[in-house]
């Protein structure tokens, strides 16, 4: 697999390449710090997914998103952005883009809406949702330790956080302690939403 990741931040980049080899060991990943390196690798090879920092030299708002599908047509693509704002999100994926990754999710969460969108998904996270739209849930992934595991679950049965700490034999800012790391990884900020991303039939 070719995967094409550009972000201007280097160390963003080399950070989060480990997680992207998630997605297949042997995948050749190209990076990039602007939109017309990116254009210079589509020149060159036919990846299966490019993903793109929606800030970077270059794009122009969703501009990058066009020039990828014009060259590339059955790419996959997905965005990055440090802003989890509903309108770009909304805006990125009217122009073609099949994800749109908040940098506030954890490398596990991010490597979850990448396997959806390489599936034929399109991911956005609930919380640039517009009222009344759908999303895809990502499966829960290594990303969580196993007690967030047993929180997330009794979350979902529907129990309280001091249900849930009654139920574990632990205290309640413990719990809240657990559900908040959660979210972070994620990149959530309520129980609804947590729910809404991770369970099909909350």
């Amino acid at each position: 697999m070719k995967i094409i990741f550009a972000d201007d931040h280097v160390m963003l980049r080399e950070a989060l390449r480990p997680f992207l080899l998630r997605l297949d060991p042997t995948a050749t990943i190209y990076e990039a710090g602007s939109l017309a390196e990116v254009q210079n690798h589509l020149a060159a090879i036919d990846p299966a997914l490019v993903i793109l920092d929606l800030m970077m030299p270059g794009m122009e708002g969703c501009r990058g998103i066009t020039e990828v599908l014009k060259r590339r047509p059955k790419t996959k693509c997905a965005v990055l952005s440090a802003v989890a704002e509903r309108n770009a999100a909304l805006a990125a994926i009217a122009a073609g883009a099949k994800g749109f990754i908040s940098k506030q999710m954890s490398g596990a969460a991010m490597v979850s809406a990448l396997q959806l969108i390489l599936a034929g998904e399109t991911f956005v996270p609930s919380l640039v949702l517009a009222p009344g739209m759908e999303i895809i849930p990502p499966p829960v992934t290594d990303g969580f330790t196993p007690r967030e595991h047993e929180v997330l679950t009794l979350l979902k049965d529907g129990l309280s956080n001091k249900a849930i700490a009654n139920r574990l034999n632990v205290s309640e800012f413990t719990v809240k302690t657990h559900l908040g790391k959660a979210f972070r990884k994620l990149g959530v900020h309520t129980r609804t939403q947590a729910l809404r991303l991770l369970f099909d039939d909350a």
